[in-house]
């Protein structure tokens, strides 16, 4: 459920203002909305001293290696600022001098110095280049003398040396700043010093996790400075405004009488962009696993749609992944990393683990393992983990398993997906709005139309009977959406009625990707499987044939989950959510706290 906020303004005195700004820090549940723009000096310090210790914290490297015993961890980041500086000088230095050797390279030896020493004296030096068909040699160099030095790629690299003023049709080359020895010397100090800094950064890798907690003490040192900032004053006393959850404000009142503030709290108006607070029990929390990675949030008065979200999402990833041991390597990945980081919240790994399950169970029924054939000699998948094949399965698994491996079956269920999918926005729309008459009436007949371009779909895509009977349905629905409409006074809508319907047609039809996306995926798997299945004849066959089914499922995998990323939140994110009034265009509720 979306969290119901009151909006309140704390009060207190001028010299109190750090005082207060410390003691809401310490209760942590007020989501601060400035009062005037909120920068100052002291913010922009802030933001920089952040944004320098999470440069330092992505220099570190991931492996630490070396002695700590020398390592302090008083003045940790200006230690590993000036390795960091020291590391993007030496590169700088080294992009220079190795450009200015490719450069030149092709002339060898020489020192420019000894060259700009004879211009004084009247005799001139300049290096050329010039494409071998475009190079005349020593017919376009009358008066001077050319000394070509190399060729390659079609390239002449030569000197012309002349008394007189020098100006070819050619590409000149400038002359290096240092002589080709100390530029060799110059790159050579350039790498070794950043092999010396990446040994060091290697060695603060041991204090990573320190470096990460001085990140988020400026995170919190910059949430600090902008609530202050943003704070307004007027005759020695300050107002600072934001955001509490309404069932908190017993507890704001009891810390402002403690500390002597003034308080007041009232209802949101409904302009306000009122951060949104999700609070979902047990069995929906994993979804906000699955919104975190989105970066998606409901709109505060918009619905909270995550059970549905969740349940739909579950069984369009099962069907877009489609194979067991695809399920099980992500449940055996998911356990490992739950192991790993023990002190991560749980919920993450409890929604992969529904991921996986789900996607189990659909291969398991569909007998799809690694794309291996149910007929035939060659790449068969076991009969024991064929349920139609299997002696310990019940005829009515069997039965329910032969009905999905039929591709229309499976294509006819898709739009019964779609069908109760899109019914369940209709019906939630109409209920959510139910003092709104004429929105019941709209999405009661989007609801009858959404039914007839179910039946619509089936006939068109699998050939089955268009009862007349649902034509009648689809027309009293759009009478019902004119009604709506003409209700609200929306004449536009009227006119692009038409195209409205053709929509959504098109969102039922659309949910037939769940089928076509899985298969897609089968199919790769099983071609790959069928071509390489010769080379199990001898060792060095299996082996090869192992290593290309490996690199196989691997593209299978990653396409299967860019499958999941684009089609099944599409189908949430858009037919769904488009269907039943939501937009994602909240932002997160994000309390002025202390996180470290």
């Amino acid at each position: 459920m979306i969290t119901p906020m009151s909006r309140v303004v704390v009060v207190a005195t001028d010299a109190s203002k750090e005082e207060t700004l410390n003691s809401l820090r310490e209760w942590g549940l007020l989501h601060v909305k400035p009062l005037q723009n909120p920068e100052n000096e002291h913010v922009s310090i802030a933001k920089a001293t952040l944004l320098n210790a999470e440069k330092i914290l992505e220099a570190l490297p991931s492996k630490p290696s070396g002695n700590t015993e020398d390592l302090e961890d008083h003045n940790l980041l200006p230690q590993i600022s000036g390795v960091v500086q020291s590391k993007k000088e030496a590169e700088e230095a080294l992009t220079k001098s190795s450009a200015e050797l490719k450069r030149v390279e092709a002339f060898g030896e020489f020192d420019p110095h000894s060259i700009r020493k004879l211009q004084k004296y009247g005799i001139n030096i300049k290096l050329y280049s010039a494409e071998e068909k475009a190079y005349k040699g020593k017919d376009a160099s009358k008066g001077f003398v050319i000394k070509e030095f190399k060729r390659v790629n079609g390239q002449v690299f030569f000197a012309v040396f002349g008394e007189d003023s020098i100006n070819l049709p050619y590409t000149e080359i400038p002359l290096p700043s240092k002589s080709i020895a100390e530029l060799k010397e110059d790159r050579d100090n350039a790498v070794n010093t950043i092999a010396e800094c990446n040994k060091r950064l290697a060695v603060y890798a041991n204090k990573k996790k320190k470096v990460g907690e001085l990140v988020v003490r400026a995170s919190d040192e910059l949430a600090f400075k902008v609530a202050g900032a943003g704070m307004h004053s007027e005759i020695g006393v300050c107002f600072i405004q934001g955001y509490c959850p309404k069932n908190k404000l017993a507890s704001l009142k009891e810390l402002a009488a403690k500390n002597s503030w003034g308080i007041h709290a009232q209802e949101p108006s409904k302009d306000e962009a009122v951060p949104t607070l999700l609070t979902h029990k047990k069995a929906v929390k994993p979804i906000d696993a699955l919104y975190s990675v989105l970066g998606i949030t409901p709109g505060y008065r918009e619905i909270d749609v995550s059970s549905v979200f969740l349940c739909f999402f579950s069984i369009f990833f099962a069907m877009i992944v489609g194979d067991a041991a695809y399920g099980l390597l992500f449940m055996g990945i998911t356990f490992f990393a739950s192991k790993k980081f023990k002190d991560a919240p749980r919920y993450p790994f409890h929604f992969l683990y529904l991921m996986s399950g789900c996607t189990i169970v659909w291969g398991i029924l569909n007998a799809s393992y690694l794309g291996l054939n149910t007929e035939g000699k060659a790449m068969l998948v076991p009969a024991v983990l064929d349920i139609l094949r299997a002696s310990w399965a019940p005829e009515g698994l069997k039965n329910l398993a032969s009905w999905i491996r039929d591709s229309d079956n499976t294509k006819f269920l898709c739009f019964v997906l779609a069908v109760i999918h899109l019914t369940i926005a209709h019906i939630w729309n109409a209920w959510a709005h139910r003092d709104e008459k004429a929105t019941v009436i709209s999405q009661i007949g989007w609801l009858c139309t959404t039914w007839m371009m179910f039946f619509l779909a089936r006939n068109m895509v699998l050939g089955h009977n268009f009862p007349q009977e649902v034509l009648y349905l689809g027309i009293g629905g759009a009478v019902l959406i004119v009604v709506g409409a003409i209700i609200k006074a929306e004449w536009f809508s009227i006119g692009m009625l038409p195209l409205n319907l053709v929509s959504n047609l098109v969102d039922v039809i659309s949910y037939i990707r769940l089928f076509a996306v899985g298969m897609a995926g089968y199919s790769v798997a099983n071609a790959f499987n069928n071509m390489v299945a010769p080379l199990f004849g001898s060792i060095p066959g299996a082996i090869g044939g192992a290593l290309i089914l490996l690199l196989v499922h691997a593209l299978n995998v990653a396409l299967a989950a860019m499958g999941v990323a684009v089609h099944a939140v599409r189908l949430n994110t858009l037919e769904f959510s488009n269907n039943i009034g939501v937009e994602w265009s909240g932002n997160a509720y994000t309390p002025f706290k202390r996180n470290i």
